[in-house]
């Protein structure tokens, strides 16, 4: 099949998928007026329409050497700004991310002007694909982990990332070994294959990171139904409550203080979405939110993780007090999600985690509470999962 595809006709379908695909999004940030996150991710796909009509315009006109040298580097900088959104979807820090993609892209197009005399339209190539292996492995992985790991849909867009890897590692190799002129090479890796799946490819990433920005903007909008600035009755922002964490454990370590710290998550919003409409997504939402915070521990302190996520800290006198109050907080979700509708019960999952298991490290707590809730989700035990060990 792919022998009776010839280049032009290749690129020319590349590029008006990725064009069109990436269209939408950017439009669509810029009517959402949307965060970090979701503005690098529109950077990401700006660069894929960049990178798909200059090489279409090298394929039309191979003596347009100029269109390889800025493909190549706006390919490994739409990659690496997915890499970098992902991290701030996590909350983590960009600008060494920054740096690294802005150095590989400045590193890729020198390589190929200096490379061009010697290899022709291949100019670049290693390095390209290279950077790209490193990028796209990056950004998967950082698909796993953190509130992008916590979020199944996440692991989609992981997927999608870590086969680019995988395809461009597999595809370097080829290259050193076989050459690109190798009929092996041109069958599997050359050109008209890596339009085939980059097609593939950027539609998956633009259905899920329209589905993570959606649930995002879900979580703003919630943010201000419930009070987020109240630090008594409503729901800290994430980076409020990260901050909260740290000053209340660092003091609670000092003075000999059992906290712990339970996550309860939801699942199953993006298909509740999908089947029932965005309607019945937001009143789910809005009903568990409420119960969360019905029965919450007088002092605890809430906050939102990511997408479906409210973790709370308090005083634990003791590991089975903390399991009891998160069977509350189970029992509290499950009885208000099942009044609901018309719309399919979503599941709920309940982790904990405690100072006198996993010790006073903020991040370590939240990370281990995190993944033990979502460990709930499918558990043929219970739905509340006590962290047995720091690396739960």
């Amino acid at each position: 099949m792919l022998a009776e595809l010839d280049l032009v006709t290749t690129a020319v379908m590349t590029a008006l998928v990725v064009f069109v695909a990436g269209t939408v999004f950017l439009l669509e940030t810029v009517l959402r007026r949307d965060e970090a996150a979701g503005r690098v991710w529109a950077l990401g796909f700006l660069g894929a329409i960049l990178t798909s009509l200059l090489y279409l315009a090298w394929a039309a006109d191979p003596e347009a050497f100029w269109a390889v040298v800025a493909g190549n580097a706006a390919f490994v900088a739409g990659t690496g700004a997915m890499w970098i959104a992902c991290r701030l979807y996590n909350g983590r820090t960009y600008r060494t991310a920054t740096a690294v993609v802005l150095g590989l892209s400045a590193l890729v197009a020198a390589a190929t002007v200096v490379e061009a005399p010697l290899v022709g339209d291949w100019a670049g190539a290693t390095w390209t694909f290279g950077s790209l292996v490193v990028l796209a492995a990056a950004a998967g992985v950082e698909c796993f982990r953190g509130v992008l790991g916590a979020a199944r849909t996440a692991w989609v867009l992981g997927g999608v990332l870590l086969i680019e890897g995988a395809f461009f590692l597999a595809r370097l190799v080829a290259f050193l070994v076989l050459g690109p002129d190798d009929p092996f090479f041109q069958a599997w890796f050359g050109s008209i294959a890596v339009g085939i799946l980059t097609v593939i490819l950027i539609v998956v990433a633009v259905i899920v990171t329209s589905v993570l920005r959606a649930g995002r903007a879900e979580l703003r909008h919630q943010r201000v139904l419930a009070g987020a600035d109240d630090m008594v009755t409503g729901i800290l922002t994430e980076g409020r409550f990260g901050a909260t964490l740290d000053s209340v454990v660092a003091r609670a370590a000092v003075r000999g203080v059992a906290l712990t710290v339970i996550e309860v998550r939801l699942d199953d919003l993006a298909h509740i979405a999908t089947a029932f409409g965005d309607e019945a997504r937001r009143e789910a939402i809005t009903v568990w939110r409420e119960a969360v915070r019905a029965h919450a521990p007088l002092f605890s302190v809430m906050g939102e993780d990511g997408e479906g996520g409210i973790v709370l800290v308090t005083a634990a006198s003791s590991p089975s007090a903390a399991r009891r109050e998160a069977m509350t907080l189970y029992r509290g979700s499950f009885d208000a999600l099942g009044q609901l509708s018309g719309v399919g019960l979503p599941v709920v999952g309940v982790g904990v985690a405690l100072t006198d298991v996993v010790g006073y490290d903020a991040g370590t707590l939240l990370r281990v509470a995190r993944r033990s809730a979502v460990s709930g989700f499918s558990s043929a035990d219970s739905a509340v999962v006590v962290a047995r060990s720091a690396d739960a």
